[in-house]
């Protein structure tokens, strides 16, 4: 399955002024190095490469598939299917049905199997504001990290226990 991101997120779950107010920082003079810390923690938490697994501001994707040959697993808890749709000369709607199966979506197909198709579905959990707090709060604690300590310190990469902590709720693991 390929997943090709169609609309990315309108906003990142945390603001630059809740940021500099995490950090007590009263100048702009680093607002870009700040943003850039922001950016940085939503690409670690988020998407298909995120370390939870999930979406977390709103965003659609559309997972393609050279041939479709059982049920269809999507990525991220939190999905909404928006089309399925037949990719090949012979096009069409795909018949289906739609379940959670350990709180995933699992999407069974009625019809096309051996066809390629792609799903366009959205994921996340709405607008920035509807963030779980814990994540929001990780993210703030991640980026004063990060903005305090800019050189290399230690050898260990471990993360303070309170982002762990916060953020152990919601990841899922891989297998």
């Amino acid at each position: 399955m390929r997943l090709v991101l169609v609309v990315p997120p309108a906003a990142t779950p945390i603001t630059l002024s809740e940021a500099k107010a995490q950090a007590r920082v009263e100048h702009d003079d680093e607002d870009l190095l700040i943003q850039q810390y922001i950016d940085a923690a939503t690409a670690w938490l988020d998407g298909p490469a995120g370390i939870l697994g999930r979406c977390l501001v709103t965003q659609t994707w559309r997972a393609e598939l050279a041939a479709v040959t059982g049920p269809i697993r999507l990525p991220f808890p939190d999905t909404v299917i928006d089309r399925a749709v037949f990719t090949d000369a012979e096009g069409g709607e795909l018949i289906h049905a739609f379940e959670l199966q350990d709180q995933r979506p699992l999407l069974r197909l009625r019809s096309g199997l051996g066809r390629p198709a792609a799903i366009t579905f959205t994921a996340g959990y709405g607008a920035p504001a509807d963030v779980p707090a814990a994540i929001r709060q990780a993210m703030l604690l991640l980026v004063t990290q990060w903005y305090e300590h800019r050189q290399v310190t230690g050898t260990g990469t471990a993360l303070p226990f309170s982002v762990e902590a916060l953020l152990a709720p919601y990841r899922r693991i891989r297998l």
